[in-house]
């Protein structure tokens, strides 16, 4: 399993540049960190360039496991001293792989049963969680409004335990995503919403859509030209707003609970 790779300067940068990029680069490559998100990524099918990995840092079996699957795929290895490694990454078991991604079209993801639109949000983490979640209790697909740098930030990566790579989600514009939404249904989170959660609007085949805001702003103005219907989350504490997490948890288990 231990095959050293001699450190070439040029391998070295263009791995360091990946990961100092923090998303998506313009040939579609990521990083991917940890025994989860490698292991995720290739249960998804995703075309692996190389996996770079420390055995010191790995934390047991599976590990050593999903590095030997890998290598039997032919995904070139490369082991690296503990301090390199370090240098990429100190979250990652051990694992890290470099792979090629490519989102699928918005009419796909808008295609199906229910659908998270994420307009504004600031937090990767946040999305990453709405994406974890949308996972859980699909089929529901992520529209994140132009989001692509936040969509495959680590943060947002780590927060979606691999979901990103097996939930419907693109990255697009909010003109964009609007026009190919007209005429449907739409239901805005807003804290003056009057809908009953129990009761959303949804088109003929049941599909819904529902358009989150930012976490301090709520919805953009411009989704009132084309929403329907405006729903909040009943609550009788002292508290007035939920994490936008938690908020679409509640969402897709009502949407899940009563179809």
């Amino acid at each position: 399993m231990r095959r050293e790779w001699p450190m070439q300067p040029t391998w070295l940068r263009e791995v360091f540049e990946l990961h100092a990029r923090k998303g998506l680069d313009p040939k579609g490559r990521v990083i991917v960190e940890g025994l989860r998100l490698v292991g995720a990524a290739r249960a998804a099918g995703l075309p692996f360039e190389a996996i770079v990995y420390a055995p010191e840092f790995f934390v047991g079996e599976p590990c050593k496991v999903l590095l030997e699957a890998l290598q039997r795929d032919g995904v070139p290895s490369a082991c690296i001293p503990t301090r390199d490694f370090s240098a990429l990454s100190y979250k990652a078991e051990g694992l890290v792989g470099v792979v090629r991604y490519k989102l699928p079209p918005l009419a796909d993801v808008l295609n199906n049963q229910r659908v998270l639109v994420l307009d504004g949000l600031s937090d990767p983490g946040n999305i990453g969680a709405v994406l974890r979640t949308a996972n859980a209790w699909g089929p529901a697909g992520v529209v994140v409004i132009g989001g692509r740098d936040k969509l495959f930030h680590p943060k947002c990566l780590r927060a979606s335990m691999g979901a990103i790579f097996h939930t419907p989600t693109c990255a697009v514009e909010r003109a964009i995503a609007i026009e190919h939404v007209r005429g449907r249904p739409v239901v805005a989170l807003a804290p003056d919403g009057e809908a009953r959660l129990d009761a959303l609007p949804r088109d003929a085949s049941g599909k819904l859509i529902v358009v989150f805001g930012n976490e301090r702003y709520g919805v953009h103005p411009a989704w009132n030209d084309v929403t329907t219907a405006r729903v909040a989350i009943p609550m009788t504490g002292i508290v007035d707003s939920l994490n936008v997490a938690t908020t679409a948890a509640i969402v897709l288990w009502e949407g899940f609970h009563g179809q």
